[in-house]
């Protein structure tokens, strides 16, 4: 049986040493957790105003993989003269698809020039990808289904490519 004191004395010695160490990990812990808070996501710019031949659409980016591959999915619709503009940093072959999305939609590939070359429409939930034929696209433009046509917008028409820049610039800051 140890000795009262001994163990006494034991027990001082080990808060001597441990609050330091505790008091370090409190603190380290604090510091990590109040790291840990919740960051905006980079698209506090918001939607911007965006003019496509003679319309104007309200318009949200996605600029990262993430916002690129979620797109539309999750949503209930899109408003009327409201789209998603899709900007990619190197020319390319556009391919989309439906998946888990509840409601068609029109989309329009577009040239780094901001001439639209190309409109497909899209149905719910359609898992096989719609390609595009060119494979110099830049830009793609998701908005409610039959937009295109309703506002006789169709290929040739350009899009205010300066306004995209301004928007992708302000949302990048």
């Amino acid at each position: 049986m140890l000795h009262p004191q001994l163990a006494k004395d034991f027990a001082n010695s080990m808060k001597a040493k441990l609050t330091p160490f505790l008091y370090l990990l409190f603190c380290g812990l604090a510091a990590l957790l109040s790291s840990c808070k919740d960051t905006p996501a980079k698209n506090e710019a918001g939607p911007f105003q965006l003019s496509l031949g003679d319309k104007t659409l309200t318009i949200e980016l996605a600029l990262t993989q993430s916002e690129q591959r979620k797109g539309l999915m999750g949503r209930e619709g899109i408003a009327d003269d409201h789209g998603m503009l899709f900007v990619y940093t190197s020319p390319q072959r556009m391919s989309y698809w439906m998946k888990n999305v509840d409601f068609p939609i029109d989309i329009g590939f577009f040239t780094a020039d901001g001439v639209l070359r190309e409109v497909y429409p899209m149905y719910p939930q359609d898992t096989l990808a719609r390609k595009s034929i060119r494979d110099d696209m830049l830009y793609a433009l998701e908005t409610r289904y039959q937009w295109f046509s309703e506002n006789k917008i169709r290929p040739g028409a350009k899009l205010d490519v300066e306004a995209v820049k301004k928007a992708v610039a302000s949302r990048n800051n």
